[in-house]
């Protein structure tokens, strides 16, 4: 990813996953049990290199707020909500939509 691309709008597909039109053009849809599974926190990285469970099931959100002008920070209903997503990782962790 370019450091010039950007978040361009986001919005809500469901109750369980989000969209994001990237500055290059591109939209892609993110799962949000996907991406708690993959936080990027220092202790969900440390739970998962040793081996640690993933909260079973769809996992929704109360909210999602910007971080500067490089990430976002998702306040998930259950589970961790420590993590800061930063527009590289989530750029490569989206599934492009039309």
């Amino acid at each position: 990813m370019s450091k010039s691309l950007f978040l361009k709008k986001i919005w809500q597909l469901d109750n369980f996953s989000f969209g994001i039109e990237w500055s290059d053009g591109k939209s892609m849809a993110y799962k949000l049990d996907d991406l708690q599974r993959t936080c990027p926190c220092a202790l969900c990285m440390e739970g998962r290199s040793k081996g640690g469970a993933s909260l079973p099931g769809e996992v929704s959100a109360t909210g999602i707020e910007s971080v500067g002008r490089y990430a976002i920070k998702i306040r998930f209903t259950r589970g961790c909500s420590l993590g800061i997503y930063d527009f590289d990782l989530l750029y490569s962790l989206g599934k492009e939509i039309s």
